[in-house]
């Protein structure tokens, strides 16, 4: 079974050629690519849902089914679009070394500094190392952000193919980013605030945020609620609770925790498992859903529901609350409970 989206998820940095070179020491740096300082939207460019990207997507190329991204299979080309709100430009840009570039799954090879429509960018080529040390899989990724989002785009192909190596080019930097906050059509479900003070905040790679007062979650949010929806092959009746379980790992990751309770729940007409966590320990800087670093204090709660649905996709609703645990808790059930399908 395929692995469902963690939750894992400042000033503007202008880098120049040299800066790059010495951040790039132990790969070979090359002269930038041509500045793309007047990239346009056309009808060619896509934005898919709950990211802030415009994507000048290749001619055959359709948006993937199983990763958020376009794929272009009958040429081997793929795109992979990560954002991490709450990753500033400058501190994405400070982890691309070999070594860093390697924990993303990509051996150096070359790397330019750019900017496109005056926004910071990093354009990389290289091989892609979970396809294989055989180089037979080329990857070329642009890392592109400002002080609060961070977007990675990856492209793949067939190493061979020249051609496909200028068209995975021409599409990243022809990319245009708009990191405005954006709502959008998330995998066919609806969902409220339940008339509570927490507040639609943001949607990115599919994941939707609830924070207090729709307070950005790249902030120190203490209460935060997070919505997503993973496509995948049916789970059996035997491995929902196992999947509870390690999807509830990864949400209270930075913490030990101990369930407090776990109860089948139905909304919508959608069978589910609902999951609280009480966890504790001493205070420590952690790395939120959004992927910046927040100061946690010593105790809280961790709330999740999983709900499945007939075609396989699997619902998933997570809260956290570090104050007034309890009383967050209550406000994240009745959240879940406006959950509904959009028909």
């Amino acid at each position: 079974m395929r692995k469902y989206p963690g939750f894992a998820g400042k000033a503007l940095a202008i880098f120049n050629v040299a800066a790059m070179i010495a951040l790039l020491s132990g790969g070979r740096a090359s002269a930038a690519p041509p500045i793309y300082r007047s990239n346009v939207l056309t009808a060619q460019h896509v934005t898919l849902p709950g990211t802030h990207v415009a994507f000048p997507a290749p001619a055959g190329a359709r948006p993937a089914s199983d990763f958020v991204g376009f794929d272009l299979r009958s040429r081997g080309i793929k795109f992979v679009i990560i954002e991490k709100q709450g990753v500033s430009y400058s501190e994405a840009a400070s982890t691309l070394t070999p070594e860093g570039l390697e924990a993303l799954g990509i051996k150096l090879a070359d790397s330019a500094p750019t900017t496109i429509n005056n926004v910071p960018a990093a354009f990389i080529t290289g091989s892609n190392i979970s396809g294989g040390d055989d180089g037979s899989v080329a990857a070329q990724l642009l890392v592109i952000g400002n002080d609060k989002l961070t977007a990675y785009i990856y492209g793949y192909y067939p190493s061979a193919d020249s051609s496909a190596a200028s068209t995975v080019r021409n599409a990243l930097l022809g990319c245009i980013f708009d990191p405005s906050p954006v709502k959008a059509d998330s995998g066919g479900y609806s969902l409220s605030s339940g008339g509570t003070p927490f507040k639609f905040s943001d949607e990115v790679g599919g994941i939707r945020y609830y924070t207090l007062d729709g307070e950005p979650v790249g902030k120190e949010v203490s209460e935060a609620f997070y919505m997503s929806a993973a496509a995948d092959n049916d789970v059996a009746p035997e491995e929902k609770e196992g999947l509870a379980d390690s999807m509830l790992a990864q949400f209270l990751s930075a913490y030990e925790y101990t369930v407090d309770s776990r109860r089948a729940v139905n909304f919508a007409g959608l069978s589910g498992i609902e999951t609280i966590a009480r966890f504790g320990g001493t205070p420590r800087k952690v790395r939120t859903a959004s992927g910046g670093m927040v100061t946690r204090t010593a105790d809280g709660k961790g709330y999740q529901v999983l709900l499945f649905d007939d075609f396989g996709r699997v619902y998933v609703l997570s809260g956290i609350a570090v104050k007034n645990a309890d009383f967050h808790v209550s406000r994240f059930m009745r959240i879940t409970s406006t959950f509904s399908i959009v028909k």
